[in-house]
C-alpha cells in the first residue's frame, strides 16, 4: 500500500474531530470537524486556521504540486478533495463539511495509543533504543568511574593479582576493600546514568537511542518533554540497587522492568508506572513557555 499523504483526516478515535496525519503516523494535533468560522459571513471563502498548533509541512494535492504552509494556510472550504482519486470519502476538503476518510494507518491499527491518540512505541523499538543508550552509557560510566572512583579498578586488579599468586590472605583483604569501593562505584554509576537520562528527557524527550528509533517519552496525561519531577520519579526504581540488604534483588527487578511492556496493556515498564510516563512513536512538541 502506498504511503498516505499528510493532511487532516477523520479522527479514528472521535467521529466529531479531525486528526493530523504526518505521512507516517497519527499526531496529537486535532481540530473540530466544524469550521471555527462557519457562523461568520466569510466562512468557506478562504483558508482557515486550526484550533491546535500544526507541525511543519503542509498539504499537497496529489499531482498538483501545490502546497500550503502551516500554520494558517489550508485548502479553502469547497475545494475538491485532493485524495478523491485514491478512493477517499468526501468530495470537499476542510472546512466544507466533508473530509477524506482516515488513512489505513498501520501505526493506529497495530497497537494501543495514549488517551489523546498517539501510538505507543513497541517493545522492540524500546529494546533497540536501550541497546544504543547502553553502549553510550557504558563508555560514560567507565570514564566517570576512572575520574571519581579509581580505587575500584585498583582493587579489582589487586584481587586478580593475589588470586594468580595464590595469596589467599591478600585476596581476602582486598575483597573487603573492593566491597567499600563497589558502593562508591555504584553511586557514581547511578548518578552518571541519571544525569544522562534527565538531560535528554527534560529537553528533547529523546535519548540518542530513542532519537535513532524515532520514539520519545512523555507524561501519561499530556505531551511534551518531561518536567524535572517526573524525570526524577522515572529513575526512582533504579535506586533499589543502592539500598543495602535489598540491592541483591535488583537484577530480578531490572529484568521484570525491561520485560513488563510485553504484556502491559499500555506498554509501560515498571519505571513508567512509577513516573506516570509512556513511550510513544515520534517526537514531542516543544514547550511553548
Amino acid at each position: 500500500m502506498s504511503q498516505q499523504p499528510s493532511g487532516w483526516y477523520d479522527d479514528p478515535s472521535n467521529p466529531d474531530m479531525l486528526r493530523y496525519w504526518d505521512g507516517v503516523t497519527w499526531t496529537s494535533h486535532t481540530s473540530p470537524r466544524k469550521s471555527p468560522t462557519a457562523s461568520q459571513p466569510n466562512a468557506g471563502q478562504g483558508p482557515q486556521s486550526p484550533t491546535t498548533p500544526m507541525p511543519q509541512g503542509g498539504w499537497q494535492a496529489q499531482g498538483s504540486g501545490q502546497q500550503g504552509a502551516y500554520p494558517g494556510q489550508y485548502p479553502s472550504a469547497g475545494q475538491p478533495n485532493p485524495y478523491a482519486d485514491q478512493g477517499q470519502s468526501g468530495a470537499q476538503y476542510p472546512y466544507s463539511g466533508q473530509y477524506p476518510g482516515a488513512p489505513e494507518s498501520q501505526a493506529w491499527m497495530r497497537g494501543p495509543v495514549t488517551t489523546d491518540g498517539v501510538p505507543l512505541a513497541s517493545w522492540g523499538k524500546r529494546f533497540g533504543a536501550w541497546i544504543i543508550d547502553g553502549i553510550i552509557l557504558g563508555v560514560l560510566v567507565y570514564f566517570a568511574l576512572r575520574a571519581f572512583s579509581p580505587g575500584y579498578f585498583d582493587s579489582v586488579q589487586e584481587i586478580m593479582d593475589a588470586a594468580a599468586a595464590g595469596d589467599d590472605a591478600a585476596m581476602e583483604s582486598r575483597i573487603g576493600e573492593l566491597t567499600a569501593e563497589s558502593v562508591r562505584a555504584a553511586l557514581v554509576s547511578w548518578l552518571t546514568i541519571t544525569a544522562y537520562c534527565i538531560a535528554f528527557w527534560t529537553t528533547t524527550a529523546q535519548t540518542p537511542g530513542k532519537m535513532a528509533l524515532r520514539i520519545s517519552v512523555r507524561r501519561v496525561d499530556r505531551p511534551g518533554a518531561l518536567d524535572l519531577g517526573t524525570a526524577l520519579r522515572r529513575r526512582l526504581l533504579s535506586l533499589i540497587q543502592l539500598v543495602p540488604l535489598v540491592s541483591g534483588i535488583y537484577p530480578i527487578i531490572w529484568l521484570l522492568d525491561g520485560l513488563w511492556p510485553l504484556w502491559d496493556s499500555q506498554r509501560q515498564a515498571l519505571h513508567d508506572k512509577v513516573g506516570r510516563t509512556q513511550v510513544v512513536e515520534g517526537k514531542q512538541p516543544r514547550r511553548t513557555s
